[in-house]
């Protein structure tokens, strides 16, 4: 009777282990190919949590949008369907129009100037907005400044883009930049956008260094003009109840990785881009630099949209947080 007792306790102390020790998986969703930074430090942010909570938290990554575009991935994340997506900013501007400011055209000049406005009360402002949305924010990754390219000639002045079909995102500034510009803004889904620029559906597109040459846009596309009219990070986001469900240790360890895995990606993305274009020109691209006053110019009517679309009080505070930056 007395062994029957022992072995009933032993069996409880390990059942409860087992129940303590019950993997929490996570689904990572997010578009970028393999080779870029976001997935390698995707895959960093995975192995180190799963190594610092010794496996209790399994981190399962889908790539180069094989949950779907940005938009839809963050729509998953708020219903609960994936845990976790990095969208840009105008992924995130349906459930917090502020985060499309941001990307308002050249609001800032340099990738120093995008680390002291981020290290400002950014987060303070569009914290709330998130979660109320359900969404938990973990960390700013990167993206990058987004560029043009396009199969046609050298765009050196706001004129040369008129007529020209350039592939955007659905996003507000990308699409109002073009319009602005003269050109034809066509919604293509990202991962449809390689054949389109083969078969000439559009004539260009617009996106930042890395994600041109990773998606291998020189054979298809003559001409590379580095305007950078956007800046766009790239936030890792995280369904918020799921969020919520993990230990107080477990929190502490995403939160620290995600910092970690997107310090990284901004390290990467900066550092490759010099050589990217210098490769891309070796393949055969002709790079421009034009000067950016007159597209300046040209585009502040988005800033007027912008304005009129995320409200008078939030655009005043943006400005004032930019300012700060300054």
């Amino acid at each position: 009777m007395k062994r029957c007792v022992v072995f009933a306790a032993l069996l409880a102390v390990i059942l409860c282990g087992a129940a303590a020790q019950k993997t929490v998986e996570l689904k990572f969703g997010h578009y970028s190919v393999e080779t870029h930074p976001a997935h390698l430090a995707a895959q960093m942010f995975a192995d180190a949590v799963s190594a610092r909570t010794n496996g209790a938290v399994k981190v399962t990554i889908f790539p180069n949008s094989k949950l779907g575009s940005s938009q839809e991935m963050v729509e998953q994340a708020v219903l609960g369907a994936i845990d976790l997506v990095i969208p840009t900013e105008p992924a995130l501007a349906k459930y917090s129009p502020k985060f499309n400011l941001v990307g308002g055209p050249f609001a800032f000049k340099d990738y120093a100037a995008t680390d002291r406005f981020f290290a400002g009360d950014f987060l303070k402002w569009v914290g709330p907005d998130l979660e109320k949305a359900g969404l938990q924010y973990l960390a700013r990754w990167e993206w990058g400044f987004r560029t043009y390219t396009n199969s046609k000639k050298p765009i050196e002045k706001p004129e040369d883009m008129r007529g020209m079909k350039i592939r955007t995102p659905p996003d507000f500034v990308n699409q109002e930049t073009v319009r602005a510009l003269g050109g034809i803004a066509q919604t293509i889904a990202f991962a449809e956008l390689p054949l389109a620029l083969k078969q000439g559906v559009v004539d260009g597109q617009e996106n930042p260094i890395g994600v041109i040459y990773s998606g291998k846009m020189y054979e298809t596309q003559k001409y590379l003009s580095i305007l950078n009219y956007t800046y766009v990070a790239t936030h890792l986001v995280m369904n918020r109840s799921k969020f919520r469900s993990l230990t107080a240790a477990q929190q502490k360890v995403v939160l620290e990785e995600a910092k970690k895995a997107g310090e990284f990606m901004m390290k990467s993305v900066r550092e490759q881009e010099s050589g990217q274009i210098a490769e891309m020109k070796k393949l055969g691209m002709e790079v421009n630099y034009p000067d950016v006053a007159p597209f300046q110019a040209a585009t502040a009517s988005v800033w007027d949209k912008l304005k009129a679309q995320a409200g008078e009080e939030n655009y005043k505070k943006f400005q004032e947080l930019l300012a700060k930056s300054r």
